[in-house]
């Protein structure tokens, strides 16, 4: 298991990371779908924001009080829910910004003892604290790939078939 207080930072850090990344990038780019059915770039956001209740601090907070069972959510239902292709990515990143503030000192509190503390997880059967703590930056990771594959297709309509075929060949 990675450090209690790396993963709280990581976690803590992420809203700094998209600023710099996404900041000089076009908000058509940001709020266009790469293809029919996926998410933009403020709903993947969108899904960071609304995701760190129900899929981490809660059911962390849930396994640790005791509870038998961590229950579960559709996180596509949280972003089709709420319209944030027609939020600015400032405010976004000022919501996300206050959920990892949160967040973050909820996994600082954690004592060792806590995260052992198990729980079932239907199909998935027992998990422990722990595996929620270590699973929420390899969550994050996962889209912020997301995030650096539509940027990555955003850009490539500018670039000649020879670049292309250069780029497919490395």
């Amino acid at each position: 298991m990675t450090e209690i207080a790396e993963i709280a930072d990581t976690i803590e850090n992420l809203p700094n990371v998209l600023a710099t990344l996404l900041g000089p990038v076009d908000p058509v780019v940001l709020t266009t779908p790469p293809a029919p059915g996926e998410w933009t770039v403020h709903q993947v956001i969108g899904h960071l924001i609304t995701g760190d209740g129900p899929a981490f601090r809660d059911r962390i907070a849930s396994i640790v009080a005791g509870d038998a069972e961590v229950a579960s959510f559709d996180p596509g239902a949280l972003v089709k829910a709420r319209g944030f292709d027609s939020e600015s990515l400032d405010d976004l990143l000022a919501e996300l910004v206050s959920e990892r503030t949160r967040s973050a000192a909820s996994v600082r509190s954690l004592a060792d003892v806590d995260l052992s503390v198990t729980a079932d997880f239907g199909r998935h059967g027992s998990l422990a604290a722990a595996d929620f703590v270590d699973e929420w930056p390899f969550h994050d990771h996962d889209h912020v790939q997301q995030i650096l594959s539509i940027l990555k297709a955003a850009h490539l309509p500018g670039m000649t078939e020879q670049m292309r075929r250069a780029l497919s060949s490395d």
